[in-house]
């Protein structure tokens, strides 16, 4: 088995799916970002600030692997990019990709009005629509190379907000992609 991987921008619903996934499925599921931060020490809130993205990633390869000794599958949210510090798109590096374990990318896209309204109710910051729509397009682009260079399954969903999420990315998870 391996990793499932949902990546999506900020506050497209990663948490809440992987959660709901995780129950389905019965297997674990973890943020990238807490287990980075369970070594760093860093918390990434609502600032999102990243102090070395590099050792971030050598940080959450080492704990994925640690995992995956102890369980055959786990469910783990993440990005293919991030913010910088003045809130440009941060290409993460690709080779932390190929020590994942990855065998299925579950990339999550919604209306940048909705991520708006969720960033803003959940961290209490503002986005520009700009910011989001570039995100979320590098995050597209990278999704569709990384799922290309490791030759991984690759599920674009757009999210609803509502149970259809859950049962769409199961029945694509359960069935594997359409020949």
């Amino acid at each position: 088995m391996g990793t499932i991987f949902v990546a999506g921008t900020y506050g497209v619903g990663k948490s809440t799916l992987c959660n709901k996934l995780s129950t389905a499925l019965k297997i674990p599921d973890f943020s990238a970002g807490d287990l980075i931060s369970a070594v760093n020490g860093e918390t990434y809130g609502a600032n999102k600030v990243v102090r070395d993205k590099d050792a971030n990633q050598n940080i959450l390869a080492s704990q994925v692997k640690q995992l995956l000794k102890s369980t055959p599958s786990i469910i783990l949210a993440g990005h293919f990019c991030i913010f910088d510090i003045n809130g440009n798109v941060d290409i993460l590096p690709s080779r932390v990709f190929y020590d994942l374990e990855i065998e299925t990318i579950l990339l999550l896209e919604a209306s940048s009005s909705q991520i708006i309204k969720n960033l803003s109710m959940r961290d209490k910051k503002e986005y520009s629509e700009s910011q989001i729509l570039l995100l979320q397009k590098a995050e597209h682009e990278k999704a569709h190379e990384i799922a290309t260079s490791i030759n991984c399954n690759l599920y674009v969903h757009h999210m609803l907000f509502d149970e259809t999420d859950i049962t769409s990315c199961l029945s694509y998870i359960e069935r594997g992609p359409k020949l």
